[in-house]
């Protein structure tokens, strides 16, 4: 979807919130008083641990009267319901601690909290314990165990640990070196393998502590050339950002709309967030296959795809207007953990107590026919 469509929805949403008084989103959602917050020490102290949640998360988010922050209040009801096994929680410490800018920096304790809440089946803690594996401070990063902790979070259908799925599979479960990486795809590529020849060059651009990105884009190019979405996708992504290419965006955005005809849900995505190209008007039939491409996305359970789709839904653009269809699609993306806080998940203007129920029992239905979480292996 369009950001003016979404925006334009959201601008509605905003009118909204100030003739009601409701809560904005993010930044403007209301601190809680000092009676709530008495209330929640109340509560906490007498064992409720998402009371120590809600406590941790109002002052490690600015939420505590008067927008008020305190890290050291927020490490410490976090830690109370820590000590209770509870994986957010553990998590939520994990973030603190693994921040090199917090006065808590402890990237030992990062690792131990998101271990314990990753051992537990906690997706948000799969995923930060795998970019932690891959990008360390303080230990070599161990490529491996990054690979494998991304793997488990994308099975839970968490699309964020895509694109790093891709970077590390060529280290799999026996290859432990940069060395062994470059000679087999160095071999690989040579030989025509497009995909090889992509990987090549991501590898190529990113390489420690010298990248190469004159043979990175060679690669690249060469990948995109021989008519891999993937290549296609980097190579066109290097063109319209301009910054290690002369800047060609209209050669770059047909790479990304190639590479999005072959089905690449983050080509798709890439283009429908940047079409229309600046001070070019919007086309209706280009519109309406962003819009096809939104639905193909939701449907694989892309959390962002289903979020935008809520909104057209709900305005009746390029779809038939049913708000019930915009509520499903709206919860069905709250089940990424990624999307939005917890406290914004009812903030979405239009449907009214019916249609919501209604939402629901979509919801449910879609739910019971996609009993696992898509996710593009890598290949």
């Amino acid at each position: 979807m369009r950001e003016s469509l979404k925006n334009g929805v959201c601008c509605m949403l905003a009118v909204l919130m100030l003739a009601t008084g409701a809560p904005a989103m993010a930044l403007s959602t209301p601190a809680h008083s000092t009676a709530k917050m008495r209330q929640l020490k109340a509560e906490a102290r007498a064992g409720d641990v998402s009371a120590m949640l809600a406590l941790g998360e109002a002052y490690h988010y600015g939420r505590a009267p008067g927008f008020t922050s305190d890290q050291a209040w927020a490490v410490y009801w976090y830690g109370q319901a820590a000590l209770t096994g509870n994986a957010e929680a553990e998590t939520r410490l994990g973030d603190i601690y693994s921040d090199p800018e917090d006065k808590f920096y402890n990237e030992a304790m990062a690792f131990a909290w998101y271990e314990s809440a990753a051992g537990k089946g906690y997706l948000p803690a799969q995923s930060a314990l795998a970019r932690l594996w891959e990008h360390p401070i303080s230990v070599a990063p161990d490529y491996i165990k990054a690979y494998g902790w991304y793997v488990k979070a994308a099975q839970q259908g968490d699309e964020s640990t895509w694109e790093a799925l891709d970077d590390l599979y060529v280290y799999g479960d026996a290859v432990t070196s940069y060395a062994e990486v470059y000679d087999r795809l160095a071999r690989e590529a040579a030989a025509g393998d497009a995909e090889a020849q992509w990987r090549l060059g991501r590898r190529f651009l990113f390489r420690e502590p010298q990248p190469d990105v004159a043979q990175g884009l060679k690669w690249l190019e060469i990948s995109a050339g021989n008519g891999s979405a993937k290549g296609l996708y980097y190579f066109g992504a290097e063109l319209i950002m301009g910054q290690r290419l002369p800047e060609d965006s209209a050669r770059g955005m047909q790479m990304e709309k190639r590479a999005a005809d072959m089905g690449f849900i983050p080509a798709q995505l890439y283009w429908a967030h940047n079409y229309p190209p600046e001070g070019q008007a919007p086309d209706t039939e280009i519109e309406t296959m962003i819009a096809d491409w939104w639905l193909a996305a939701a449907e694989k359970d892309v959390s962002e795809a289903q979020e935008s789709l809520s909104y057209y839904y709900l305005a009746g653009a390029f779809v038939r207007q049913d708000r019930a269809e915009a509520w499903k699609w709206h919860l069905l993306s709250f089940r990424s953990p990624y999307r939005q806080l917890s406290w914004q998940r009812d903030i979405f203007p239009g449907p009214s107590e019916d249609e919501k129920v209604e939402g629901r029992r979509r919801a449910d239905i879609w739910l019971a026919a996609h009993p696992g979480p898509y996710w593009p292996r890598p290949h």
